[in-house]
């Protein structure tokens, strides 16, 4: 053996017996060790245990809160809190409490309660009340996230709210229309009442339906001169017509009405003599407004069996111009031997003689961006001399003259000599019609003039050459919805038409009583 492996084996040995000798000092010590703890005895924990509503004394020998709710098969929840924490040591006379916690949404309703509306009608008698619309309570609901501990609430938080039933007012209606009273009336007078016709005569105590169908559609409605008959269109189921002029005797008890054989009228009127009758009429299109106006125009005899006989096509159909579709209105003369004519922008005269139209005043026709057209009304002076209509008029402050909202009252001569605003900014459904006896002229005044195709009226009168003005509001908060007055035959009161009734206006006092208060009437004539 060489030094150098004696040195490595000599090492070797060294090491195990060092290695040998730390072993058995190290089980010398673990034995001293034991020894020591067994001797020292372990002194047990009481803690108090509380949860779910118990409290339990408990002795345990366990070192940590974990340990004891396990041992005690006691559950936590991720919402339940502990105190002390689980991770801590238990230590004698401690208390560990377990709080239960729950989290839960309760929805609450709440009742809104409706509110009340008392409304002013005047189309229902005064002093009556009637209940347009039934109260009915609303319902609010409301979401909250609620928090216990142990059972008892300890948070409410409001997490959303909405209403579900949106509450309802309940609506009554208290009547303002005055009751109507014996009122006595001279001549006929003609109304139509949801589309059909009535007449009263002597006094609106003798009033009598003359139809019964409910189909009148109000394009044409005419007493003849002498108010033995009545001139009307009905609307007719036909997809190629749009009506069918009709005729009644008005002083028949039962009358049948009477076909003329005529549709699609858009202007009818008899002739100031009675014994025969004019109009146009239009052809029927798919597009609105469902027809478009021929221009032309037709007269005809009324035989003593009521027949039209002797048709004439006084005009044929013409275009009429950019609103001509709308089609052409007529008034006949005092002498019957013309006729004055409007269409959307000009009037004039035609003559039945020479068959031609002689335009009088011509202005620029009003936009309306929609299927209908503006037509001016006519009227004549009862001596033949004048023409009463409304001219659209441009406005300074508008561009293009179409879209002016100006209209205004003119009086042309029938030769055409002469014309002369009557009566400013007064709206295009103005109408004007002259007294019997020529004295004055009646008109309607929109309440809001620049906005006259929706606004309601007042009546006004103003002498013949343009003095004394005088206006008239209607009864109740609101005006004239509809363009429809007529004069008595005697001039002395006016008939007009508010909320679906017949009022009477007498100018010379300007007093106003209802004479009608059946509540649809749309359409009258007075003769």
């Amino acid at each position: 053996m060489n030094r150098s492996t004696y040195l490595k084996l000599e090492r070797r040995r060294q090491r195990a017996a060092l290695c040998s000798a730390i072993l058995l000092a190290a089980l010398a010590v673990g034995t001293l060790l034991a020894a020591c703890t067994a001797s020292i005895p372990v002194e047990p924990n009481r803690v108090t245990l509380v949860v779910d509503g118990e409290q339990r004394s408990i002795v345990t020998e366990l070192a940590t809160v974990r340990d004891l709710l396990t041992a005690e098969g006691v559950t936590i929840g991720d919402l339940d809190r502990v105190s002390p924490p689980e991770t801590a040591a238990l230590r004698d006379g401690m208390t560990v409490a377990v709080v239960r916690v729950i989290r839960l949404t309760e929805t609450v309703s709440e009742t809104l309660p409706y509110g009340r509306q008392v409304l002013r009608d005047a189309t229902i008698p005064e002093g009556e009340t009637r209940l347009l619309q039934s109260g009915q309570a609303g319902v609010l609901e409301r979401a909250y996230r609620i928090t216990l501990e142990d059972g008892v609430e300890v948070e409410r938080t409001l997490m959303q709210e909405a209403i579900t039933l949106k509450p309802q007012d309940e609506i009554r209606l208290v009547g303002t229309r005055p009751n109507v009273e014996t009122v006595i009336i001279t001549g006929t007078l003609a109304y139509m009442n949801r589309q059909d016709a009535w007449i009263l005569r002597g006094s609106n105590r003798t009033r009598r339906r003359l139809t019964a169908l409910g189909d009148l559609d109000g394009r044409v409605f005419a007493l003849s001169p002498d108010a033995t008959k009545l001139l009307f269109t009905r609307a007719v189921t036909d997809a190629e017509h749009i009506n069918a002029l009709w005729l009644i005797r008005t002083g028949e008890a039962d009358p049948d009405p009477i076909p003329l054989d005529v549709n699609d009228v858009l202007w009818a009127d008899w002739h100031p003599e009675g014994n025969r009758i004019a109009w146009t009429t239009a052809e029927v299109i798919e597009a609105a407004p469902g027809w478009r106006g021929l221009n032309d125009l037709w007269t005809a005899i009324l035989s003593l069996q009521d027949a039209l006989i002797s048709r004439r096509e006084v005009l044929k159909p013409e275009a009429g111009g950019g609103y001509g579709w709308w089609g052409t209105r007529y008034a006949w003369s005092p002498s019957g031997d013309a006729l004055a004519y409007s269409q959307p922008d000009a009037v004039g005269v035609v003559t039945l003689r020479d068959a031609e139209r002689t335009p009088l005043l011509t202005f620029p026709a009003y936009r309306t961006y929609s299927s209908w057209a503006w037509n001016p009304a006519l009227a004549w002076s009862p001596d033949g001399n004048f023409i009463a209509t409304v001219i659209h008029a441009p406005s300074p402050n508008i561009d293009d003259p179409e879209e002016s909202p100006v209209f205004n009252v003119w009086q042309i001569a029938a030769t055409g000599a002469y014309s002369a605003a009557m009566a400013s900014e007064t709206g295009m459904w103005a109408t004007p019609s002259f007294a019997p006896d020529g004295s004055a002229l009646l008109y309607g005044r929109a309440l809001v003039p620049y906005r006259s195709d929706t606004s309601e009226h007042k009546l006004c009168l103003i002498d013949r050459d343009g003095s004394d003005q005088r206006c008239f509001d209607a009864p109740g908060e609101t005006g004239i919805e509809l363009p429809a007055w007529r004069w008595s035959p005697k001039g002395d009161v006016i008939a007009f038409i508010q909320l679906g009734d017949i009022y009477l206006l007498t100018p010379k006092d300007g007093s106003i009583i209802p004479l009608v208060d059946d509540g649809g009437i749309s359409q009258l004539d007075w003769k």
